[in-house]
């Protein structure tokens, strides 16, 4: 793997991960393990998105 390539995969285990945080509060019965679940999921899509769009911006100016 490249280095983009690793990068973008590090933010979407961090997507992951704030999946398996939501699962784990939905079969526990516990809201608020959800809620930051979500919002884990949230942030590594985002970042995942912004970093994709950033990389491609300094490949288009070489």
């Amino acid at each position: 793997m490249n280095d983009k390539q690793k990068t973008l995969f590090k933010q979407i285990q961090l997507a992951g991960l704030g999946i398996v945080i939501a699962v784990f509060g939905f079969f526990v019965n516990h809201t608020a393990l959800m809620i930051i679940g979500a919002g884990v999921f949230i942030f590594g899509i985002a970042r995942t998105i912004l970093i994709k769009k950033l990389i491609d911006e300094l490949e288009e100016d070489d």
